[in-house]
């Protein structure tokens, strides 16, 4: 199981590939568009899951996560200042969501409850030349139903670590969920997740879970 003990805070970015900000109806933003998770959100891609399906539809979305090493320095390079990659799943309750953004209202809510955040174990990160070319998909139930890889996204690693700094600050410990691309959707109780991770460059493969989704038990 992932140990999340040194973990901070949990910053998330938002439309950060233009085909997901369309497949949802979003303009595609002109900068950063940043939450936040509660740590207590956090659980391994591994074992069973009980998401709150009582919220509505609750959909996937597979994001590439980086766990800062240090206060963030714009001089050093990314793997100087970034302590390791995963993969990670944004769970999003998206009927309530809607609602939230309907009034104008945080999306807290709707990305904070309990197992929204789920993390593998860290790798070491790459050369930052190679960051760009990694790739990352997620499997429900044996079917492939997302695929990335950072050179598709909006705004760079780079460009969302300078972001974050300048306006909030980047520290040790501090994780940064990079934004999903297209092919979210709705999951259900009995689904089963893969999350998976390959570096060209090395050729080399990493498969996490399975993880089980379970409905919520009422109280």
């Amino acid at each position: 199981m992932v140990d999340f003990h040194d973990v901070e805070n949990i910053y998330c970015i938002g439309r950060n590939y233009a085909k997901h900000a369309k497949e949802l109806g979003n303009e595609v933003p002109s900068s950063p568009v940043i939450f936040s998770k509660p740590t207590h959100a956090l659980h391994s891609a591994e074992g069973e899951l009980e998401l709150p399906f009582q919220l509505g539809d609750i959909h996937h979305e597979l994001e590439l996560v980086i766990k800062m090493a240090s206060t963030f320095n714009p001089n050093q390079s990314l793997d100087k200042v970034i302590d390791g990659i995963a993969l990670g799943i944004d769970w999003t309750a998206r009927d309530l969501q809607t609602k939230l953004k309907e009034k104008g209202q945080p999306w807290l809510l709707a990305k904070g409850f309990k197992g929204s955040a789920v993390l593998t174990e860290f790798l070491p990160v790459p050369n930052e030349s190679d960051i760009p070319h990694l790739s990352y998909s997620l499997v429900k139930n044996g079917d492939v139903v997302q695929e990335g890889e950072p050179g598709q996204m909006i705004f760079s690693i780079r460009e969302l670590l300078e972001y974050i700094d300048t306006h909030l600050g980047l520290h040790k410990g501090d994780v940064i969920f990079t934004g999903t691309p297209e092919g979210v959707g709705p999951i259900q109780s009995g689904d089963v997740m893969e999350l998976k991770l390959y570096h060209p460059h090395t050729d080399s493969s990493y498969t996490f879970g399975p993880l089980t989704i379970t409905s919520m038990k009422s109280t």
